[in-house]
């Protein structure tokens, strides 16, 4: 049974969900006016200009009246693209790649809807599936996660390039984008990401489990493909067949590393067996600190 939105957001420790806060924020800004606002030029005082942004030194020094003009702080709007489809019901630990994405967006959704940013979700399988416009406050989170808990996925092969496209024509303004899947897809979405990513601040978020990258000796098993139905029967006490599994797992990986460094997105991998909070601290740290970076 999915557990309760509220249930989750009791499970996990809200502190650590409000050290998140402004980490995950890159180049956009709040929404309020206030100090620390970046100038943008001074210009010659014009008529309804407001007197307080007067650049008194400037006037005296060319006998010209100039005002400040100021680069608007602007909130962030952030879109979660949701993978529910069914291959993220798998799980060979205590926790699903479902929990993981649900703990996942709860924390982010947090952190970015309780300062006045708004938060909003496209929930995929084959295709988009559902879209929940972008608003900000808790309500808006526990919408997210009720529809979550309570999604059930489409039959068929997650077409993520198809996604990704759908994604950038129905997300309008320049937005913090999450694509939060486990990327077991058919080729041809690397493109469609990178067109993504150049107008978007993207995040992609991958979903693993521990079995996905190595099998242990059980013997004779039956594997089914979670989005085809495709059957496949195995001798794993074979370790020619167990090695070859874990070479085709870390090629696939270092492909995936590799598309993620050419689409010019971050990338943050999330395991089953990880602790989440955890995780997406060290990352939004690490994400700081090279923003932090490229702006000096």
């Amino acid at each position: 049974m999915p557990q309760a939105p509220e249930a989750i957001l009791r499970r996990l420790d809200l502190r650590v969900a409000r050290r998140l806060e402004g980490l995950l924020q890159g180049d956009h800004r709040s929404g309020l006016r206030g100090h620390g606002l970046d100038l943008a030029e001074l210009r010659e005082y014009q008529y309804h200009d407001d007197v307080r942004h007067m650049d008194w030194n400037v006037t005296a020094r060319l006998q010209v009246p100039h005002v400040r003009e100021y680069l608007e702080d602007r909130e962030v709007t952030a879109w979660f693209l949701l993978d529910m489809s069914p291959s993220v019901d798998f799980q060979s630990v205590s926790v699903s790649k479902r929990t993981v994405l649900a703990d996942f967006a709860m924390l982010v959704c947090r952190a970015l809807a309780g300062r006045g940013n708004r938060v909003g979700a496209l929930l995929f399988s084959a295709g988009v599936e559902r879209m929940i416009p972008a608003r900000g406050g808790r309500r808006q989170v526990l919408a997210i996660l009720d529809a979550v808990s309570r999604h059930r996925a489409r039959p068929g092969a997650t077409d993520l390039g198809h996604v990704l496209a759908d994604a950038g024509r129905m997300i309008r303004r320049r937005a913090l984008v999450f694509v939060v899947s486990d990327f077991i897809s058919p080729p041809g979405w690397e493109k469609p990401l990178a067109m993504l990513a150049a107008r978007h601040d993207v995040v992609a978020v991958r979903l693993t489990d521990p079995m996905e990258m190595w099998l242990p000796d059980l013997g004779l098993l039956t594997f089914q493909d979670a989005e085809t139905g495709e059957q496949l029967f195995v001798d794993t006490h074979d370790r020619g067949f167990r090695a070859r599994f874990a070479a085709a797992a870390e090629a696939r990986d270092a492909a995936l590393r590799e598309a993620f460094a050419a689409a010019g997105v971050d990338a943050l991998e999330l395991s089953t067996d990880d602790d989440v909070t955890d995780a997406v601290l060290a990352f939004a740290e690490m994400r700081k600190a090279r923003l932090k970076g490229a702006q000096g």
